[in-house]
């Protein structure tokens, strides 16, 4: 059961990243830390935070410090301007992925923050954002059942429950 609704979940998901329209599942899904840590492995990075591929320093002080990488699949790269930062007006649909991959000074990857939009989700917090944060090997340290309450707070000041905008501008 668990194989058959992960496998849903990813094919929504990648679905999503197709330009033909796609809709939520009406009945609520649980997702997974381990749905998104394999969604993070197998969804393509379609585009980058401004367009780059270079980590930037992350937030000194913050819940994301060290360096970090930010990318976006198809779906959630569509409220992302020509420069590569998310728009003002941005408003995710369902299946966006956002992920915060976070390095150390010498250039180890730490852990992964994760942004899954899934209005659908019993475990969606702030946004209809399903929130999580997995160590580099795929384990939670701030899990997807938590709904966010650690994450929503901060990112509730952000465009759409982004950061990136301003915490880098």
């Amino acid at each position: 059961m668990k194989h058959t609704l992960f496998l849903a979940l990813l094919a929504f998901v990648l679905t999503g990243c197709t330009d033909e329209e796609t809709t939520a599942p009406t009945t609520a899904v649980t997702v997974t830390d381990a749905q998104l840590y394999q969604l993070t492995m197998s969804t393509h990075k379609a585009a980058f935070y401004k367009n780059s591929t270079d980590t930037i320093p992350g937030n000194s002080g913050a819940a994301h410090a060290g360096k970090v990488l930010v990318w976006y699949n198809a779906k959630a790269k569509e409220q992302l301007d020509a420069n590569g930062k998310v728009k003002s007006s941005a408003a995710f649909a369902d299946s966006s992925l956002i992920v915060k991959e976070i390095f150390n000074t010498s250039g180890t990857k730490l852990y992964y923050a994760i942004m899954f939009k899934l209005s659908s989700a019993s475990n969606k917090g702030a946004g209809d954002w399903v929130w999580s944060e997995l160590n580099a090997d795929g384990s939670a340290f701030i899990s997807a059942a938590d709904k966010g309450t650690i994450c929503g707070p901060c990112h509730s000041t952000g465009i759409a429950y982004t950061r990136m905008n301003d915490a880098h501008p």
